[in-house]
Protein backbone atom coordinates (compact mmCIF):
# COMPACT_ATOMS: atom_id res chain seq x y z
CA UNK A 1 0.00 0.00 0.00
CA UNK A 2 1.48 3.30 -0.69
CA UNK A 3 -0.05 6.50 1.36
CA UNK A 4 -0.72 9.80 -0.20
CA UNK A 5 -2.59 12.81 1.15
CA UNK A 6 -4.20 13.29 -2.35
CA UNK A 7 -4.50 11.41 -5.55
CA UNK A 8 -5.10 13.26 -8.88
CA UNK A 9 -6.69 10.73 -11.50
CA UNK A 10 -6.05 11.60 -15.40
CA UNK A 11 -2.13 13.62 -16.55
CA UNK A 12 -3.74 16.30 -18.56
CA UNK A 13 -3.94 19.78 -17.99
CA UNK A 14 -6.74 19.67 -15.36
CA UNK A 15 -4.86 16.79 -13.93
CA UNK A 16 -1.47 18.28 -14.11
CA UNK A 17 -2.91 21.54 -12.67
CA UNK A 18 -4.36 20.03 -9.86
CA UNK A 19 -1.32 17.71 -8.73
CA UNK A 20 1.08 20.77 -9.05
CA UNK A 21 -1.42 23.29 -7.16
CA UNK A 22 -1.68 20.47 -4.05
CA UNK A 23 1.86 19.91 -3.84
CA UNK A 24 2.49 23.68 -3.87
CA UNK A 25 0.31 23.55 -0.46
CA UNK A 26 2.76 21.33 1.10
CA UNK A 27 0.57 17.74 0.51
CA UNK A 28 2.06 14.50 -0.51
CA UNK A 29 0.62 13.77 -3.62
CA UNK A 30 0.19 11.52 -6.47
CA UNK A 31 -0.39 11.72 -10.74
CA UNK A 32 -1.89 8.66 -12.08
CA UNK A 33 -2.08 8.66 -16.37
CA UNK A 34 -2.78 5.77 -18.12
CA UNK A 35 -0.83 6.75 -20.86
CA UNK A 36 2.93 6.38 -20.82
CA UNK A 37 3.55 9.80 -20.55
CA UNK A 38 1.46 13.25 -19.39
CA UNK A 39 -0.66 15.22 -20.91
CA UNK A 40 -1.42 12.63 -23.97
CA UNK A 41 -3.72 15.38 -25.32
CA UNK A 42 -2.13 18.15 -25.16
CA UNK A 43 1.22 17.18 -26.11
CA UNK A 44 1.00 16.36 -29.90
CA UNK A 45 3.28 14.54 -31.89
CA UNK A 46 6.50 14.00 -33.94
CA UNK A 47 6.86 12.66 -37.88
CA UNK A 48 10.15 12.93 -39.50
CA UNK A 49 11.20 16.15 -36.96
CA UNK A 50 7.84 18.06 -37.43
CA UNK A 51 6.26 18.56 -34.47
CA UNK A 52 2.39 18.93 -34.66
CA UNK A 53 -0.38 20.46 -32.12
CA UNK A 54 -3.14 18.34 -31.64
CA UNK A 55 -4.15 20.01 -28.30
CA UNK A 56 -2.93 23.70 -27.93
CA UNK A 57 -3.35 25.75 -31.34
CA UNK A 58 -4.51 28.89 -29.67
CA UNK A 59 -4.34 30.15 -25.82
CA UNK A 60 -6.73 32.73 -24.80
CA UNK A 61 -6.11 35.05 -21.80
CA UNK A 62 -2.54 34.30 -21.84
CA UNK A 63 -1.73 38.18 -22.41
CA UNK A 64 0.25 39.91 -19.66
CA UNK A 65 -1.81 39.76 -16.12
CA UNK A 66 -4.51 38.08 -18.52
CA UNK A 67 -6.34 35.20 -16.39
CA UNK A 68 -4.22 32.22 -17.98
CA UNK A 69 -1.20 34.01 -17.70
CA UNK A 70 -1.70 34.56 -13.57
CA UNK A 71 -2.60 30.57 -13.20
CA UNK A 72 0.64 29.63 -14.67
CA UNK A 73 2.84 32.42 -12.64
CA UNK A 74 0.94 30.83 -9.76
CA UNK A 75 1.96 27.59 -10.93
CA UNK A 76 5.48 29.07 -11.87
CA UNK A 77 5.49 27.85 -14.97
CA UNK A 78 5.53 30.99 -16.52
CA UNK A 79 9.49 31.24 -16.49
CA UNK A 80 10.00 27.84 -18.88
CA UNK A 81 7.22 29.04 -21.44
CA UNK A 82 8.03 31.32 -24.25
CA UNK A 83 4.89 33.32 -25.45
CA UNK A 84 4.30 33.55 -28.90
CA UNK A 85 1.36 36.42 -29.70
CA UNK A 86 -0.62 36.20 -32.88
CA UNK A 87 -1.80 39.13 -34.79
CA UNK A 88 -3.38 41.51 -32.99
CA UNK A 89 -4.96 43.05 -36.43
CA UNK A 90 -6.51 39.48 -36.92
CA UNK A 91 -5.78 36.25 -35.24
CA UNK A 92 -8.62 34.59 -36.91
CA UNK A 93 -9.71 35.23 -40.64
CA UNK A 94 -13.19 33.74 -41.04
CA UNK A 95 -14.47 33.35 -44.91
CA UNK A 96 -18.07 33.22 -45.83
CA UNK A 97 -17.41 30.69 -48.35
CA UNK A 98 -20.77 31.95 -50.36
CA UNK A 99 -20.15 35.43 -51.02
CA UNK A 100 -15.94 35.04 -51.24
CA UNK A 101 -15.93 37.39 -47.35
CA UNK A 102 -13.14 37.35 -45.30
CA UNK A 103 -13.04 39.06 -41.69
CA UNK A 104 -10.36 39.11 -39.87
CA UNK A 105 -11.21 39.07 -36.19
CA UNK A 106 -8.70 41.13 -34.12
CA UNK A 107 -8.24 40.53 -30.04
CA UNK A 108 -8.40 43.60 -27.72
CA UNK A 109 -12.28 44.06 -26.77
CA UNK A 110 -11.78 47.91 -28.43
CA UNK A 111 -10.24 46.62 -31.83
CA UNK A 112 -12.96 43.98 -31.86
CA UNK A 113 -15.51 46.65 -31.64
CA UNK A 114 -14.25 48.64 -34.31
CA UNK A 115 -13.88 45.73 -36.65
CA UNK A 116 -17.29 44.32 -36.25
CA UNK A 117 -18.76 48.02 -36.56
CA UNK A 118 -16.13 48.67 -40.11
CA UNK A 119 -17.89 45.19 -41.19
CA UNK A 120 -21.30 45.63 -39.84
CA UNK A 121 -22.53 49.50 -39.70
CA UNK A 122 -25.67 49.49 -39.55
CA UNK A 123 -24.94 46.91 -36.27
CA UNK A 124 -23.18 48.85 -33.84
CA UNK A 125 -25.94 48.44 -31.37
CA UNK A 126 -26.00 44.76 -31.32
CA UNK A 127 -22.01 44.61 -31.41
CA UNK A 128 -21.87 46.85 -28.43
CA UNK A 129 -24.51 44.55 -26.69
CA UNK A 130 -22.69 41.51 -27.47
CA UNK A 131 -19.51 42.89 -26.61
CA UNK A 132 -20.25 44.29 -22.75
CA UNK A 133 -22.38 41.01 -22.41
CA UNK A 134 -19.08 38.75 -23.02
CA UNK A 135 -16.96 41.51 -20.94
CA UNK A 136 -19.81 41.40 -18.02
CA UNK A 137 -19.82 37.62 -17.39
CA UNK A 138 -16.32 36.72 -18.58
CA UNK A 139 -15.38 39.24 -15.57
CA UNK A 140 -17.81 38.21 -12.78
CA UNK A 141 -16.28 35.02 -12.42
CA UNK A 142 -13.63 35.38 -9.52
CA UNK A 143 -11.55 32.68 -10.90
CA UNK A 144 -11.18 35.08 -13.95
CA UNK A 145 -11.20 38.30 -12.37
CA UNK A 146 -9.27 37.93 -9.28
CA UNK A 147 -10.01 41.19 -7.25
CA UNK A 148 -13.28 39.84 -6.86
CA UNK A 149 -14.21 37.91 -3.79
CA UNK A 150 -14.73 34.66 -4.52
CA UNK A 151 -17.80 32.90 -3.96
CA UNK A 152 -18.55 29.31 -5.60
CA UNK A 153 -22.19 30.15 -6.89
CA UNK A 154 -20.23 33.16 -8.93
CA UNK A 155 -17.57 30.66 -10.59
CA UNK A 156 -19.53 28.34 -12.03
CA UNK A 157 -22.08 30.37 -13.48
CA UNK A 158 -25.22 29.00 -13.25
CA UNK A 159 -27.35 31.30 -16.09
CA UNK A 160 -29.47 28.86 -18.81
CA UNK A 161 -29.96 31.93 -21.49
CA UNK A 162 -28.62 30.29 -24.83
CA UNK A 163 -26.31 31.88 -27.00
CA UNK A 164 -28.99 31.73 -29.45
CA UNK A 165 -31.51 33.61 -27.58
CA UNK A 166 -29.31 36.23 -26.87
CA UNK A 167 -28.20 37.22 -30.31
CA UNK A 168 -32.10 36.76 -31.59
CA UNK A 169 -32.62 39.25 -29.01
CA UNK A 170 -30.39 42.25 -30.19
CA UNK A 171 -29.81 41.07 -34.15
CA UNK A 172 -31.59 39.73 -37.28
CA UNK A 173 -28.48 40.06 -39.00
CA UNK A 174 -27.37 36.27 -40.30
CA UNK A 175 -24.10 36.95 -41.32
CA UNK A 176 -23.15 38.38 -38.04
CA UNK A 177 -25.03 35.59 -35.59
CA UNK A 178 -22.91 32.84 -37.46
CA UNK A 179 -19.14 34.80 -36.93
CA UNK A 180 -20.25 35.65 -33.51
CA UNK A 181 -21.11 31.96 -33.29
CA UNK A 182 -18.00 30.57 -34.23
CA UNK A 183 -15.78 30.05 -31.33
CA UNK A 184 -18.58 27.54 -30.07
CA UNK A 185 -16.50 25.26 -32.59
CA UNK A 186 -13.48 25.89 -29.90
CA UNK A 187 -16.35 23.98 -27.57
CA UNK A 188 -18.57 21.78 -29.54
CA UNK A 189 -21.84 23.34 -28.77
CA UNK A 190 -24.30 24.80 -31.23
CA UNK A 191 -25.93 28.21 -30.34
CA UNK A 192 -29.20 26.79 -29.64
CA UNK A 193 -27.61 24.73 -27.08
CA UNK A 194 -24.60 26.68 -25.85
CA UNK A 195 -25.03 28.36 -22.60
CA UNK A 196 -24.48 31.50 -23.47
CA UNK A 197 -21.95 32.08 -19.68
CA UNK A 198 -19.89 29.06 -21.85
CA UNK A 199 -19.27 31.25 -24.88
CA UNK A 200 -18.60 34.19 -22.76
CA UNK A 201 -15.67 32.00 -20.78
CA UNK A 202 -14.13 30.69 -23.99
CA UNK A 203 -14.89 34.25 -25.97
CA UNK A 204 -13.89 36.53 -23.62
CA UNK A 205 -10.38 35.08 -22.76
CA UNK A 206 -9.86 35.44 -27.03
CA UNK A 207 -11.33 38.98 -26.60
CA UNK A 208 -8.54 39.68 -24.36
CA UNK A 209 -5.36 38.00 -26.08
CA UNK A 210 -4.20 35.05 -28.61
CA UNK A 211 -0.67 33.70 -27.87
CA UNK A 212 0.37 29.89 -28.13
CA UNK A 213 3.91 29.27 -26.81
CA UNK A 214 7.03 28.00 -28.37
CA UNK A 215 6.81 23.83 -28.72
CA UNK A 216 3.52 23.87 -28.34
CA UNK A 217 1.54 21.80 -25.89
CA UNK A 218 4.62 19.79 -25.47
CA UNK A 219 6.36 22.26 -24.01
CA UNK A 220 3.56 23.21 -21.66
CA UNK A 221 4.04 19.65 -20.04
CA UNK A 222 7.41 19.52 -20.29
CA UNK A 223 7.38 23.08 -17.91
CA UNK A 224 4.32 20.82 -15.78
CA UNK A 225 6.52 17.87 -15.26
CA UNK A 226 9.33 20.23 -14.17
CA UNK A 227 7.65 21.64 -12.06
CA UNK A 228 5.68 18.24 -10.60
CA UNK A 229 8.73 16.69 -10.20
CA UNK A 230 10.25 19.83 -7.97
CA UNK A 231 7.61 19.68 -5.76
CA UNK A 232 7.81 16.32 -4.91
CA UNK A 233 4.53 15.19 -6.75
CA UNK A 234 5.10 11.13 -7.79
CA UNK A 235 3.73 10.62 -11.45
CA UNK A 236 2.54 7.07 -12.33
CA UNK A 237 2.11 6.92 -15.85
CA UNK A 238 1.23 3.71 -18.15
CA UNK A 239 -1.11 2.35 -15.81
CA UNK A 240 -5.09 2.98 -15.42
CA UNK A 241 -7.20 2.90 -12.28
CA UNK A 242 -9.36 0.06 -12.24
CA UNK A 243 -11.22 0.57 -8.93
CA UNK A 244 -12.16 3.19 -6.11
CA UNK A 245 -12.11 2.45 -2.71
CA UNK A 246 -14.38 4.17 0.12
CA UNK A 247 -15.04 2.93 3.51
CA UNK A 248 -18.43 2.19 5.08
CA UNK A 249 -19.32 5.71 5.20
CA UNK A 250 -18.74 6.29 1.80
CA UNK A 251 -15.38 8.13 2.09
CA UNK A 252 -12.68 7.83 -0.18
CA UNK A 253 -10.02 6.18 0.66
CA UNK A 254 -8.13 5.60 -2.08
CA UNK A 255 -7.57 3.63 -5.77
CA UNK A 256 -6.61 0.53 -6.92
CA UNK A 257 -4.61 0.28 -10.17
CA UNK A 258 -4.97 -2.41 -13.32
CA UNK A 259 -1.80 -3.79 -11.99
CA UNK A 260 -3.09 -4.62 -8.56
CA UNK A 261 -0.83 -1.64 -7.20
CA UNK A 262 -2.92 0.54 -4.52
CA UNK A 263 -3.15 3.90 -3.59
CA UNK A 264 -4.34 5.22 -0.13
CA UNK A 265 -5.46 8.76 -0.19
CA UNK A 266 -7.52 11.52 2.12
CA UNK A 267 -8.86 12.72 -0.86
CA UNK A 268 -9.18 12.55 -4.95
CA UNK A 269 -9.22 14.82 -7.72
CA UNK A 270 -10.95 13.10 -10.71
CA UNK A 271 -9.31 14.53 -14.14
CA UNK A 272 -10.88 11.95 -16.23
CA UNK A 273 -13.71 11.68 -18.30
CA UNK A 274 -16.60 11.74 -15.51
CA UNK A 275 -18.21 8.22 -16.87
CA UNK A 276 -15.06 6.24 -16.39
CA UNK A 277 -15.01 7.57 -12.59
CA UNK A 278 -18.77 6.09 -12.42
CA UNK A 279 -17.15 2.86 -13.51
CA UNK A 280 -14.36 2.36 -10.91
CA UNK A 281 -16.42 3.67 -8.29
CA UNK A 282 -18.18 0.99 -5.91
CA UNK A 283 -22.00 0.39 -7.30
CA UNK A 284 -23.25 2.05 -3.66
CA UNK A 285 -21.24 4.96 -4.09
CA UNK A 286 -24.09 7.22 -5.77
CA UNK A 287 -27.30 6.95 -6.30
CA UNK A 288 -28.67 5.13 -9.56
CA UNK A 289 -30.51 8.18 -11.12
CA UNK A 290 -26.91 10.12 -10.90
CA UNK A 291 -24.76 7.05 -12.30
CA UNK A 292 -27.20 7.04 -15.44
CA UNK A 293 -26.59 10.72 -15.72
CA UNK A 294 -23.04 10.74 -15.66
CA UNK A 295 -22.90 8.10 -18.12
CA UNK A 296 -25.76 9.23 -20.38
CA UNK A 297 -23.86 13.24 -20.66
CA UNK A 298 -24.13 14.34 -23.88
CA UNK A 299 -20.50 14.96 -25.46
CA UNK A 300 -19.19 17.54 -28.44
CA UNK A 301 -18.30 16.42 -31.93
CA UNK A 302 -15.54 14.60 -32.51
CA UNK A 303 -13.78 15.25 -35.57
CA UNK A 304 -11.40 14.41 -38.40
CA UNK A 305 -7.54 15.46 -38.51
CA UNK A 306 -5.38 16.14 -41.13
CA UNK A 307 -1.83 16.95 -40.64
CA UNK A 308 0.56 18.07 -43.23
CA UNK A 309 3.51 20.31 -43.55
CA UNK A 310 4.54 23.29 -45.56
CA UNK A 311 8.54 23.61 -46.28
CA UNK A 312 8.42 27.05 -45.25
CA UNK A 313 5.95 28.95 -43.06
CA UNK A 314 3.33 30.33 -44.86
CA UNK A 315 2.14 33.76 -44.74
CA UNK A 316 -1.26 32.75 -44.32
CA UNK A 317 -0.99 30.49 -41.15
CA UNK A 318 1.26 32.57 -39.34
CA UNK A 319 0.21 33.73 -36.23
CA UNK A 320 -3.15 33.19 -37.57
CA UNK A 321 -5.52 30.57 -38.47
CA UNK A 322 -8.32 30.44 -40.64
CA UNK A 323 -12.32 29.24 -40.41
CA UNK A 324 -13.77 27.75 -43.98
CA UNK A 325 -17.48 28.51 -43.35
CA UNK A 326 -19.84 26.97 -45.38
CA UNK A 327 -22.90 29.29 -44.33
CA UNK A 328 -24.71 26.33 -43.28
CA UNK A 329 -26.54 25.57 -39.46
CA UNK A 330 -24.47 25.53 -36.64
CA UNK A 331 -26.42 22.30 -35.53
CA UNK A 332 -25.84 20.94 -38.63
CA UNK A 333 -22.32 21.08 -38.67
CA UNK A 334 -21.73 20.00 -35.23
CA UNK A 335 -23.34 16.61 -35.78
CA UNK A 336 -20.42 15.75 -37.57
CA UNK A 337 -22.70 14.42 -40.57
CA UNK A 338 -21.75 16.76 -43.32
CA UNK A 339 -20.00 15.89 -46.31
CA UNK A 340 -16.19 17.65 -46.30
CA UNK A 341 -17.80 20.30 -49.05
CA UNK A 342 -20.36 21.39 -46.86
CA UNK A 343 -18.69 21.08 -43.58
CA UNK A 344 -16.95 23.48 -41.44
CA UNK A 345 -13.08 23.32 -41.55
CA UNK A 346 -10.54 25.03 -39.13
CA UNK A 347 -6.85 25.18 -40.39
CA UNK A 348 -3.93 26.29 -37.96
CA UNK A 349 -0.27 25.90 -38.12
CA UNK A 350 2.73 25.70 -35.88
CA UNK A 351 3.87 28.47 -34.31
CA UNK A 352 7.68 29.15 -34.04
CA UNK A 353 10.61 32.26 -33.30
CA UNK A 354 12.92 29.58 -34.92
CA UNK A 355 14.04 30.11 -38.95
CA UNK A 356 14.68 27.47 -41.44
CA UNK A 357 12.34 24.94 -40.04
CA UNK A 358 9.12 23.30 -41.87
CA UNK A 359 5.47 24.61 -40.78
CA UNK A 360 3.25 21.35 -39.85
CA UNK A 361 -0.27 22.25 -40.87
CA UNK A 362 -3.76 20.61 -39.18
CA UNK A 363 -6.84 21.14 -40.59
CA UNK A 364 -10.19 20.03 -38.18
CA UNK A 365 -13.33 19.08 -39.63
CA UNK A 366 -16.68 17.48 -37.18
CA UNK A 367 -17.17 14.21 -37.38
CA UNK A 368 -19.69 11.73 -36.19
CA UNK A 369 -18.19 8.94 -33.85
CA UNK A 370 -21.63 7.02 -35.39
CA UNK A 371 -19.43 6.38 -38.14
CA UNK A 372 -17.10 4.74 -36.45
CA UNK A 373 -19.19 3.11 -34.01
CA UNK A 374 -18.91 -0.50 -35.24
CA UNK A 375 -14.71 -0.21 -34.20
CA UNK A 376 -15.34 1.22 -31.31
CA UNK A 377 -13.90 -1.92 -29.24
CA UNK A 378 -10.84 -1.76 -31.12
CA UNK A 379 -7.36 -0.82 -30.50
CA UNK A 380 -4.98 2.00 -31.80
CA UNK A 381 -2.40 -1.38 -33.35
CA UNK A 382 -5.14 -3.45 -33.71
CA UNK A 383 -7.67 -1.90 -36.31
CA UNK A 384 -9.24 -4.11 -38.90
CA UNK A 385 -8.88 -3.33 -42.87
CA UNK A 386 -12.26 -1.78 -42.97
CA UNK A 387 -11.85 0.97 -40.71
CA UNK A 388 -8.75 1.10 -42.40
CA UNK A 389 -10.31 1.92 -45.74
CA UNK A 390 -12.77 4.13 -44.28
CA UNK A 391 -10.20 6.20 -42.88
CA UNK A 392 -7.91 6.36 -46.55
CA UNK A 393 -11.25 7.55 -48.34
CA UNK A 394 -12.77 10.45 -45.52
CA UNK A 395 -8.77 11.47 -45.21
CA UNK A 396 -8.70 11.70 -49.32
CA UNK A 397 -11.82 13.66 -49.40
CA UNK A 398 -10.62 15.69 -46.79
CA UNK A 399 -7.43 16.75 -48.17
CA UNK A 400 -9.38 17.45 -51.51
CA UNK A 401 -11.83 19.36 -50.21
CA UNK A 402 -9.29 21.72 -48.02
CA UNK A 403 -7.29 22.10 -51.33
CA UNK A 404 -10.60 23.24 -53.59
CA UNK A 405 -11.82 25.61 -50.39
CA UNK A 406 -8.70 27.14 -49.82
CA UNK A 407 -6.34 27.08 -53.00
CA UNK A 408 -3.76 29.10 -51.90
CA UNK A 409 -2.49 25.66 -49.95
CA UNK A 410 -2.33 23.79 -52.93
CA UNK A 411 1.37 22.70 -53.79
CA UNK A 412 2.69 24.47 -50.72
CA UNK A 413 1.62 21.74 -48.14
CA UNK A 414 1.45 18.17 -48.32
CA UNK A 415 -0.83 16.05 -45.89
CA UNK A 416 0.82 12.74 -45.02
CA UNK A 417 -1.72 11.69 -41.80
CA UNK A 418 -4.76 11.88 -39.98
CA UNK A 419 -6.91 10.86 -36.97
CA UNK A 420 -10.01 9.80 -36.89
CA UNK A 421 -12.78 9.84 -33.75
CA UNK A 422 -11.06 6.85 -32.91
CA UNK A 423 -7.83 8.30 -32.69
CA UNK A 424 -9.69 11.23 -30.10
CA UNK A 425 -11.73 8.41 -28.10
CA UNK A 426 -8.09 6.72 -27.39
CA UNK A 427 -5.76 9.49 -26.85
CA UNK A 428 -9.09 12.12 -24.95
CA UNK A 429 -9.94 9.00 -22.92
CA UNK A 430 -13.66 10.18 -23.70
CA UNK A 431 -15.62 7.34 -24.26
CA UNK A 432 -17.34 8.92 -28.15
CA UNK A 433 -13.76 10.54 -29.19
CA UNK A 434 -15.06 14.06 -28.29
CA UNK A 435 -12.95 16.81 -28.29
CA UNK A 436 -14.26 18.63 -25.44
CA UNK A 437 -15.70 16.47 -23.28
CA UNK A 438 -19.11 16.11 -21.83
CA UNK A 439 -21.26 19.17 -23.64
CA UNK A 440 -21.91 22.36 -21.69
CA UNK A 441 -25.50 23.29 -22.72
CA UNK A 442 -28.42 24.90 -21.03
CA UNK A 443 -30.50 21.32 -21.03
CA UNK A 444 -27.98 19.27 -19.12
CA UNK A 445 -26.81 19.52 -16.04
CA UNK A 446 -23.04 18.56 -15.88
CA UNK A 447 -21.31 17.33 -12.38
CA UNK A 448 -19.95 20.14 -10.22
CA UNK A 449 -16.42 19.48 -8.73
CA UNK A 450 -17.96 18.17 -5.47
CA UNK A 451 -19.45 14.68 -5.59
CA UNK A 452 -21.81 12.62 -2.67
CA UNK A 453 -18.52 10.82 -2.19
CA UNK A 454 -16.45 13.03 0.62
CA UNK A 455 -13.04 13.07 -0.55
CA UNK A 456 -13.65 12.99 -3.95
CA UNK A 457 -13.58 15.93 -6.31
CA UNK A 458 -13.97 16.00 -10.05
CA UNK A 459 -12.47 18.44 -12.55
CA UNK A 460 -11.56 18.81 -16.18
CA UNK A 461 -13.25 20.22 -19.32
CA UNK A 462 -16.50 18.38 -18.62
CA UNK A 463 -16.96 20.20 -15.43
CA UNK A 464 -16.59 24.12 -15.74
CA UNK A 465 -15.46 24.91 -19.43
CA UNK A 466 -13.52 23.57 -22.03
CA UNK A 467 -10.21 24.34 -23.27
CA UNK A 468 -6.95 25.06 -21.36
CA UNK A 469 -8.39 27.71 -19.46
CA UNK A 470 -11.37 25.90 -18.31
CA UNK A 471 -9.79 22.81 -17.28
CA UNK A 472 -7.18 25.13 -15.29
CA UNK A 473 -9.81 26.72 -13.51
CA UNK A 474 -11.99 23.62 -12.67
CA UNK A 475 -8.59 22.46 -11.41
CA UNK A 476 -8.28 25.64 -8.90
CA UNK A 477 -12.38 25.06 -8.21
CA UNK A 478 -11.40 21.34 -6.99
CA UNK A 479 -8.38 22.31 -5.19
CA UNK A 480 -10.21 24.77 -3.60
CA UNK A 481 -12.54 22.63 -1.91
CA UNK A 482 -9.61 20.84 -0.09
CA UNK A 483 -7.00 23.66 0.42
CA UNK A 484 -9.56 26.29 0.82
CA UNK A 485 -10.58 28.61 -1.95
CA UNK A 486 -9.77 32.30 0.12
CA UNK A 487 -6.23 31.24 0.55
CA UNK A 488 -5.56 30.20 -2.99
CA UNK A 489 -7.57 33.37 -4.15
CA UNK A 490 -5.90 35.59 -2.16
CA UNK A 491 -2.26 33.90 -3.76
CA UNK A 492 -4.13 34.32 -7.10
CA UNK A 493 -5.19 37.96 -6.04
CA UNK A 494 -1.55 38.95 -4.73
CA UNK A 495 -0.09 37.79 -7.83
CA UNK A 496 -2.44 39.52 -10.49
CA UNK A 497 -1.81 42.91 -8.17
CA UNK A 498 1.91 42.74 -8.36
Amino acid sequence: MHSYQHIVVGGGISGMTSALLLAKQGYKTALVEKFPGLGPTVRGFSRKGVHFETGVHLLGGLGHNHPLDVYFRHLEISDELQKIEFEKSGYDCFRFERNDREIRMPAGYENLRETLCMEFPEESGAIGKYLSKIRSVFESSPYLNFNLDFSIEDAIHAETETLNEFLNSITSNRELKDLLCYQCMLYGTPPAEAMLSTHALVAGSYAMSCHTVEGGGSAIVRAYRSKLEKYGVEIITGRAVERITADRERRFTGIVLADGTELSGESCVWCAHPASMIECAPEDAFRPVFRKRIVCLEETPSAMIIFGTADAPLPELTRRNIYLWPEKDYSLILKGLEKPEDNAIFISAGQTTKTGQAQPITAISPCSFNLFEKWKDSTRKNRPADYLELKKKLTAELVKTVFERCPELRGRVKFTDSATPLTLKDYCGSPYGSMYGAAHTASQYNPLPATRMSGLFLAGQSIIAPGVLGAVVSAYLACGLICGHDKIHEELRCIYNG
